[in-house]
């Protein structure tokens, strides 16, 4: 369950932008909008209708068929398209993948049999077959079928929403994101009910239950006021990098270091959901990352004070009970470890240069990886992995960055993406220890250095004397070698 969710979830992030632009052109020249125009809202069904799961499609082919099963996705999608009556936006989500996949499994069986000199021709032949099939199946049988399943499911979670027990969700929402299934629930799953019912409703409350930054805030809040002098710095940097930044995983450390605190989030969710509820808010289109002036943004004027509201109201609850929960000795570090992890933060300026902690780098294509036995050569290419490519992964990238600037060794390629896409040239992967063992299911011939937490800085001082070395010396560590 886990690999799919984290599959939709690239599915959807890729493609982040178009869902947030038709979200923008509802607010602002919608009917409840600051400027309507009827002319410009008709750029909406196509989008929602065509275009959209059109690219969905297409995304997932490509992570799992590459071009080809990208392509042909596309076509198959087209079709499902034409003949459904909704929005075919989960639809295109399950079969962009499966037309890749089929794509992949049946080129990997020709390779085996075709004679040679005729294997482009063959491959493109069958290729053409698979996608008129798929695509005739699509328009006369899927398309229809699916479109009757959509209304199903949607008619369902409208009852349940009208008998409220939507805030429930917190309940696994909370705990999940902790343990970093956040991207996994939040573009797999929720995104997808969400621009349903954004398409219908011009909002929609599933686009606020992951990324509410209340909850966080409160614990963060918390932390900070039973802390010091000198660690409360550290907590505040932390608080705007959550808040402003939408940087929530910076807050999962936390929480794992009292797992007692995952009651706070649950709670300041559940108020919260309960809230937006009530008031029936919602927002126009899905905030990533979850930054508090994105979702301002993105919360239709009516609402915008019932959204404020319901997230000050989730982080004050959970602000309380964490305060009831923490004692003095939260954490263990000594005072010269957070003044040191502060400077470092401070460094990185990141109040003035906040569009380097969210920042995407769409870089590289799933492929074949390459194998390194060790490092004979030096590195020269840096990849830091999280489940969605962005968020945690950009940040510790960007801070990799300035440590490897500052010791002269700003030539060095450092670049984050998803656990699904680890482009091929990458030679030295980095990631939370969370997903050690994916990453090397997925790549095991490469080194692989694991963390704790993205805001361990003196993690950093380390992997600069190891890049240092695989300049001096070539190598660093074995082939598939995990630290």
């Amino acid at each position: 369950m886990r690999k799919v969710g984290q599959l939709l979830s690239a599915i959807v992030y890729q493609n982040i932008a178009v869902i947030i632009v038709v979200g923008l052109i509802r607010e602002l020249f919608g009917i409840y909008g600051f400027y309507y125009n009827d002319r410009i809202l008709l750029l909406v069904n196509p989008i929602y209708e065509t275009l959209l799961p059109i690219l969905l499609a297409y995304t997932g082919g490509r992570l799992t068929g590459g071009q080809r099963g990208a392509v042909v996705a596309s076509i198959v999608t087209y079709g499902l398209t034409l003949a459904s009556s909704v929005p075919i936006i989960i639809g295109a989500m399950v079969i962009g993948p499966l037309t890749g996949w089929i794509i992949y499994r049946v080129d990997k069986l020709l390779k085996q049999r075709i004679p040679i000199g005729y294997e482009l021709l063959i491959s493109n032949i069958v290729t053409a077959m698979i996608g008129i099939v798929l695509t005739i199946a699509c328009f006369l049988y899927v398309g229809q079928t699916l479109s009757t399943g959509v209304k199903w499911v949607i008619a369902l979670l409208q009852k349940g929403i009208y008998w409220g027990w939507l805030p429930a969700a917190s309940l696994f929402i909370e705990p999940g994101k902790v343990l970093f299934f956040n991207n996994a629930l939040n573009y797999g799953m929720l995104t997808p009910l969400g621009i349903q019912q954004a398409k219908d409703l011009g909002k929609s409350i599933f686009f606020l239950l992951e990324s509410n930054p209340g909850p966080g805030l409160g614990i963060l809040t918390a932390y900070w006021l039973k802390t010091n002098k000198a660690k409360k710095k550290v907590v505040t940097l932390s608080i705007f990098i959550h808040f402003i930044g939408g940087i929530h995983e910076i807050y999962f450390p936390y929480v794992l270091r009292r797992m007692r605190l995952v009651l706070a989030l649950i709670v300041g969710g559940l108020i919260g959901n309960s809230f937006f509820q009530w008031y029936g808010v919602g927002l126009v289109s899905l905030p990533s990352p979850g930054s508090i002036l994105l979702i301002a943004a993105l919360a239709p004027s009516s609402d915008l004070s019932y959204v404020l509201i319901g997230i000050f109201l989730s982080g004050f609850v959970s602000f309380f009970i964490a305060y009831l929960l923490l004692d003095r000795k939260v954490v263990n570090d000594s005072n010269v470890d957070y003044e040191q992890q502060m400077a470092e933060i401070h460094q990185l300026q990141h109040l003035d240069h906040i569009r380097h902690l969210v920042e995407q780098d769409d870089s590289g294509s799933k492929g074949e990886q390459a194998i390194h036995p060790t490092f004979r050569k030096p590195v020269n290419y840096i990849l830091f992995v999280c489940e969605a490519g962005m968020g945690s992964s950009a940040m510790g990238a960007a801070m990799l960055r300035k440590k490897l600037k500052e010791a002269n060794l700003s030539t060095i390629q450092v670049d984050n993406a998803s656990v699904n896409e680890i482009p091929q040239e990458a030679d030295f992967i980095i990631c939370h220890r969370q997903l050690k063992n994916i990453v090397m299911n997925i790549s095991p011939e490469k080194t692989c250095y694991c963390l704790d937490s993205f805001t361990d800085f003196h993690e950093y001082d380390a992997i600069v004397a190891i890049v240092k070395e695989s300049q001096t010396n070539g190598h660093s560590f074995e082939e598939g070698s995990v630290r």
